[in-house]
C-alpha cells in the first residue's frame, strides 16, 4: 500500500507543478525558496488526493512567505494621493479627475450612502445572521468602501464614459456597500440558498450571483443587491472560513493584475492566485447553486 501511494503522489505531481508554476523551483538560485516552492508542490499533490486533509492550514504560512517575496522581487509602484483641489475639485493621478461640482456630488452621495448602509442595511444583515447560529457576518469593518475608493471609481466610470451624469457614474458601482457570510463546509450550500431567501424576505431585490467555486483565480459566490426604496446597491459574498483568508491573501494580487504590473508579475501573480486556490476545498452541493440570471445555452 505504501508503494501505491507514492504512486498516487507521483501521478499528481505534475498537474500540482502546473497549479504552482511548472519548474519555478528548478528555476531560481535560492535554496531556501525553492524549498518554499517544493512544499507547495506537495500540499498541492496531497490535496488532490485527500492525503491531507487540513492542507490551507498547514501550508497558509508558506503562502503567506511566498506573497512577501514576490512583493521583495516586484516592489508596489507609489500610489497616487487623493487630494482636493484649490478649486473644490478632486484628483489621484492624471487619471482620475472629479471637477468642483462632481466633487461636491460624489461626497455627498458618499454622505447618504454610508447613513443608510449602517441605518438600514447591517441591521437587516444583522437578522439574516441571527437566524442561523452556524455562520456569521465578516468584514464589517469594511462595511463601507472608502470614501476616496468611492471618489476613484467614479472618476473612471466618468472618463469611460464622459457622457455619463455624476449620478449615473455612481448607482452603476456594485459594492459601495459590502459584507460577508462564512460558513462551515458542511454547512455552506444550505447556508447561501437560505440567506439568499432571507435577503429577499428582508425586501432586498437580486440583481447578480455568480458561482465561482469553479474558478482558478478566486473561489466563493458573490452577489449583488438592490434596496428598492433608494436604489442603493450592495455587494454579499459567500464563503468558507479558507476561502475568505483565500481571498484576502490574494487580494493584493488582484489588485495588481488590475494596474499596470508587467506581462512577468502578471504571470506569476495569476499563478500565486491558482496556487492559493488550489488548495480549497470546494463545499459538497454547491455546484447546484445556479447564477442569476442563469445563463442561456444554445
Amino acid at each position: 500500500m505504501a508503494v501505491d501511494r507514492v504512486d498516487e503522489r507521483d501521478a499528481v505531481r505534475e498537474p500540482a507543478r502546473a497549479a504552482v508554476g511548472a519548474g519555478a523551483e528548478d528555476m531560481v538560485d535560492d535554496p531556501d525558496r525553492r524549498a518554499l516552492l517544493s512544499r507547495l508542490h506537495r500540499a498541492v499533490a496531497d490535496h488532490a488526493y485527500g492525503i491531507a486533509s487540513h492542507a490551507w492550514a498547514e501550508v497558509a504560512g508558506d503562502l503567506r512567505t511566498a506573497w512577501q517575496d514576490h512583493k521583495q522581487r516586484y516592489p508596489e509602484r507609489l500610489r497616487a494621493v487623493p487630494e482636493t483641489t484649490p478649486d473644490g475639485g478632486w484628483t489621484a493621478g492624471p487619471h482620475r479627475r472629479l471637477s468642483p461640482e462632481q466633487h461636491a456630488e460624489t461626497a455627498k452621495a458618499y454622505a447618504d450612502i454610508a447613513d443608510e448602509g449602517r441605518r438600514d442595511i447591517l441591521p437587516a444583515l444583522k437578522r439574516v445572521e441571527s437566524a442561523d447560529p452556524a455562520r456569521g457576518l465578516a468584514g464589517l469593518g469594511h462595511l463601507v468602501k472608502g470614501e476616496d475608493r468611492l471618489k476613484e471609481k467614479v472618476a473612471e466610470r466618468l472618463m469611460a464614459k464622459p457622457g455619463r451624469t455624476t449620478q449615473q457614474a455612481i448607482d452603476g458601482i456594485s459594492d459601495p456597500v459590502r459584507s460577508t457570510f462564512v460558513y462551515s463546509p458542511q454547512h455552506y450550500a444550505d447556508g447561501v440558498r437560505a440567506d439568499v431567501e432571507l435577503l429577499k424576505a428582508e425586501g432586498f431585490e437580486l440583481l447578480k450571483l455568480k458561482n465561482l467555486w469553479s474558478d482558478e483565480q478566486y473561489k466563493g459566490i458573490n452577489s449583488q443587491w438592490r434596496r428598492p426604496e433608494t436604489g442603493l446597491r450592495f455587494e454579499m459574498q459567500f464563503h468558507t472560513r479558507e476561502s475568505l483568508a483565500a481571498k484576502e491573501l490574494t487580494h493584493e494580487a488582484y489588485e495588481r493584475i488590475r494596474s499596470d504590473a508587467s506581462p512577468a508579475e502578471r504571470e506569476e501573480l495569476r499563478q500565486f492566485q491558482r496556487t492559493v486556490n488550489a488548495l480549497l476545498i470546494t463545499p459538497e452541493r454547491t455546484a447546484e447553486i445556479k447564477d442569476y440570471p442563469e445563463k442561456k445555452h444554445g
